[in-house]
């Protein structure tokens, strides 16, 4: 369907060139936010981020100190994260897709960013969740199930009268 409707999203000659542009820009951004979703929950981008943090965790450990080669592994962390995100959403968005152009619109309109989205995206700028990220992971993995005390659950019915 084309015409100056399917042009114009309906815009019919009432209202404003300014509402107009606010709505195309406010679709654009929906769908930025809805690929960036998209992405961030992709297996490739969950595996990606489970290998990183298998391969590092050992390197971390839960004190106060932070070492300075826990540095370069957050950098390296960044990079690779950032770039898997911008890999993809530039096969999704165009060739046009600029990762800077969409940080910036997150920042200004953070109030309109799904809650899971926006912690996601802000571990990846904070040492600190990246950190604690490492310390759980490694906890996590080596939380050794064998030597927890086994519970005993033995069944009311037993100790019933028998009719």
């Amino acid at each position: 369907s084309s015409g100056i409707n399917a042009e114009y999203g309906g815009f019919n000659g009432i209202g404003d060139y300014h509402s107009h542009k606010s709505n195309a820009n406010d679709e654009e951004f929906d769908i930025l936010i809805g690929h960036l979703q998209d992405v961030v929950i992709e297996e490739g981008f969950q595996e990606l981020q489970d290998s990183f943090l298998a391969e590092h965790c050992d390197q971390f450990e839960d004190e106060e100190e932070n070492k300075l080669h826990y540095t370069d592994i957050y950098n390296r962390y960044i990079a690779a994260l950032e770039g898997y995100i911008g890999g993809r959403m530039s096969q999704l968005c165009g060739p046009d897709f600029q990762m800077s152009t969409l940080l910036s619109l997150i920042q200004s309109r953070q109030q309109e960013v799904d809650l899971v989205l926006f912690d996601t995206l802000t571990s990846l700028a904070d040492f600190s969740i990246f950190k604690e990220t490492m310390i759980n992971y490694k906890s996590q993995r080596d939380c050794d199930f064998d030597n927890l005390p086994t519970l005993v659950v033995t069944s009311l019915a037993s100790g019933l009268p028998k009719h």
